[in-house]
Order: structure tokens, then sequence, then C-alpha cells
């Protein structure tokens, strides 16, 4: 009986809240420039398995939207999906299609993502950001070696917008 109670106390626990702000996300997945905001959301297959976290471009995002949902790119479609990603405040998605898991496959490992995390925590947030707000090599925080997704999750675990610059994919926070 106890452990139908707590079943049932688990079930209707809310979700916590997402490591991204709202304000942060919706801003992303509206980008539509050539250089794509990141999202960091949860994302499951059909199944019972619990969603994994996947930070990846809001572009990336919206495509899988449109692939689980089999719509075109005409602007009410786009628009469509978009209302469809916006009303996820909770940024956890489960596609049941192939296409749309292969859309926005996780490119970083566990070990990537600590690897980021520990490069940043010795920044305080006024370096962090002085250190990702340039594109020039002589302005920023060497990141060779380290994988791209996965310090824009570790800067939107720390409370940043991170976006990807169109020419060299170098993460960056805009002004």
């Amino acid at each position: 009986m106890l452990g139908l109670f707590l079943h049932a106390a688990v079930m209707a626990a809310p979700s916590p809240a997402p490591a991204q702000s709202q304000a942060s996300y919706e801003a992303a997945v509206a980008d539509m420039s050539t250089s794509p905001a990141y999202v960091l959301v949860k994302v499951g297959d059909g199944g019972n398995a619990a969603p994994r976290p996947v930070c990846t471009t809001g572009n990336f995002l919206l495509g899988a939207i449109h692939r689980e949902y089999g719509l075109g790119y005409a602007p009410a479609e786009s628009e469509q999906a978009l209302r469809i990603a916006r009303a996820h405040a909770d940024h956890v998605f489960r596609f049941q299609r192939q296409a749309a898991l292969d859309n926005i496959r996780v490119h970083y490992t566990e070990a990537d993502l600590a690897a980021a995390r520990a490069l940043l925590a010795p920044l305080t947030d006024a370096e962090v950001k002085a250190k990702f707000s340039s594109l020039f090599a002589h302005d920023r925080l060497p990141t060779q070696g380290y994988v791209k997704d996965a310090v824009a999750c570790a800067l939107i675990e720390r409370g940043f917008s991170p976006k990807m610059a169109d020419r060299s994919g170098q993460v960056f926070i805009a002004n």
C-alpha cells in the first residue's frame, strides 16, 4: 500500500523547472538568424524511458517538431511548429518518429559535458560573459578540444543564452 502511495505521489509531483529560462528558450526557438541560438531540452522517445537532456540549436529542435508532426515549411506550418515548441514550457519532448529523434541527436558525452563545466567553473559570470562575447581568438577562452554543444550546455546551465557563430561555428554569447 505504501508503494502505491509513493508511486502516486511521484506521478503527481510537478516536473522540475527547466534549466533554461523561458525567455532564453523562446528567443532561441524564434531565432531565424544564421547564428542560431541554443536550447536545453529533455528528449525522450515514445517509450517509457526518462527523457534525456539535449543541448542543440533551436532550429534543430524546430526541425524535429516539423518531422514529428509531418509539417512542411510554409509560413503557417513553421508558425505551428513554433507554437508547439513554445507550448512545451517544461522543455520536455517525446518524439515517436525516428526522423525527429535523428534531427536532435546528442553530439557530446557526459565526459564532454563534465569537461565543459570544469572549464567554466573557476570563472565568475562576468568573466564567462567577457570570454564568450567576442569571436576574436585573443579575447576568448580557449575551447579547442571541447565539444561545442557541451560548452553551450554548460553556458545555459550557468544562466547564459549562447549562440553558434554562423561562419566559425564557435559558441558565443551575444551582447
